[in-house]
């Protein structure tokens, strides 16, 4: 068995031309600080392992390019976060998934007084940026997000159409994620909830 150096572009070299010892090797050695970051991320340990494995999964199915990546670390952990938002956003679509990550969250804020207190910066850096919308758009996001009605009921409740109601909503997601593009923390806590 080749004995392989730490030096990840030797390992990618041996992924590409099909070595598995090798990719062990890096899976090991990026394993957990992958889970770590993707646990900060999204707030399950289940969840940051499933996409530990897609990831590198998607490596192993990307093997013959893994010699072009010149910064692999940066990489890894890019792949990982567009994974982690996408697993987020899916998460804003379900009930029940959305559920059982606040659930998660909660009792990783019971464990730690900080991570309260950080988390109640964000939702006040969010509504900073919510305070900042026209108010009939910032509105119709309140009702929506904070009151949880439907579109058609805020129509009703408004005497607008859906249609109206709909374009209030994206203009006002659309304000926020702009305002807060250099917090990636403030954007997962928009994709969760809202």
């Amino acid at each position: 068995m080749k004995i392989i150096d730490d030096n990840d572009r030797d390992l990618l070299l041996l992924i590409s031309e099909g070595d598995e010892a090798a990719f062990k090797q890096l899976f090991e050695k990026y394993n957990g600080r992958l889970h770590t970051y993707l646990l900060k991320v999204t707030k399950s340990r289940e969840s940051s392992e499933e996409i530990v494995m897609d990831v590198f999964l998607k490596l192993w199915h990307s093997r013959s390019i893994l010699t072009e990546i010149n910064n692999f670390s940066s990489f890894l952990f890019k792949v990982a976060r567009n994974k982690a938002f996408d697993f987020l956003r899916l998460a804003s679509k379900d009930k029940i998934l959305r559920e059982l990550i606040w659930t998660e969250i909660e009792a990783a804020d019971n464990s730690s007084s900080d991570d309260k207190l950080y988390l109640d910066e964000l939702e006040s850096q969010l509504d900073q940026v919510v305070n900042k919308l026209p108010y009939k758009r910032q509105f119709v996001y309140r009702l929506s997000r904070e009151q949880h009605m439907t579109y058609d009921q805020i129509a009703t409740h408004l005497n607008i159409s859906k249609a109206t109601v709909k374009n209030h909503i994206l203009d006002a997601l659309s304000f926020i994620r702009l305002h807060i593009s250099a917090n990636s923390d403030l954007i997962i806590l928009v994709v969760i909830f809202f």
